[in-house]
C-alpha cells in the first residue's frame, strides 16, 4: 500500500493576538475545499484561531460569532465562503444532518471545525488538521501542531508553513517524510 506521509508544522505562540495573527496569514494561503480540524482540550484556542482564519478571509469582526449553540455558522462576505462549525455540544454525529452539512463541505469554500472527532469522519477531502495545547508556563501560550497529507491541504500548508517560518514564532519547522 503506498501510503503518503503527512506534512508537519508546529508553531508555539505567546499570547492570543499572535494565534490569532497565525489564524490570519493561515487564511492568507487557503483555496476553496480545505477544512481545517481544530483540536484540543477545552480553553486551549481553537476559537482564537478560527477568529483569525475568519479575520484573515475578510470577514469583519462584528459578524463573527461563536456556533457553539448552534453547530454552524456560514459567512459570505469574505473572500471565499466560510462555515464554522463547534461540534462540542453534539449529541450525535447523525446531527449534522439536521444543520445540512453536505452543503457546507461541497468544495466551494472553507471549512473550519472545532471538535472534529465528534463528527465521526463527516469531513473528507483536502484537510488540514491542528492539533492546539497550552505551553507549560505561559497562560496565553499555546503549541499548535499543523498537518496535512491530500495534495491540495499539503500545498496550502507548505505555502503557509514557508511563509510563517521567518517570523520568529517559536518552533517553527516543516517535516515530511
Amino acid at each position: 500500500m503506498n501510503s503518503v506521509e503527512p506534512l508537519v508544522w508546529t508553531f508555539e505562540t505567546a499570547s492570543e493576538a499572535e494565534t490569532e495573527n497565525l489564524g490570519r496569514d493561515l487564511a492568507d494561503c487557503l483555496t476553496p475545499g480545505v477544512a481545517l480540524l481544530l483540536s484540543g482540550d477545552l480553553g486551549c484556542g481553537k476559537s482564537v484561531l478560527a477568529r483569525g482564519v475568519l479575520w484573515g478571509l475578510g470577514v469583519a469582526d462584528d459578524c463573527i460569532t461563536s456556533p457553539t449553540f448552534t453547530l454552524v455558522n456560514p459567512y459570505d462576505s469574505g473572500r471565499l465562503p466560510a462555515a464554522h462549525f463547534d461540534l462540542y455540544r453534539l449529541s450525535a454525529p447523525e446531527e449534522l444532518e439536521l444543520v445540512g452539512v453536505e452543503e457546507y463541505v461541497d468544495g466551494r469554500g472553507v471549512v473550519i471545525v472545532e471538535w472534529p472527532e465528534r463528527g465521526e469522519g463527516e469531513f473528507f477531502g483536502a484537510v488540514i488538521r491542528v492539533n492546539l495545547e497550552d505551553l507549560p508556563g505561559n497562560p496565553q501560550g499555546r503549541r499548535l501542531v499543523f498537518s496535512a497529507v491530500e495534495p491540495l491541504s499539503r500545498e496550502c500548508l507548505h505555502v503557509f508553513g514557508e511563509h510563517n517560518a521567518g517570523k520568529g514564532l517559536r518552533g517553527g519547522s516543516g517535516v515530511s517524510a
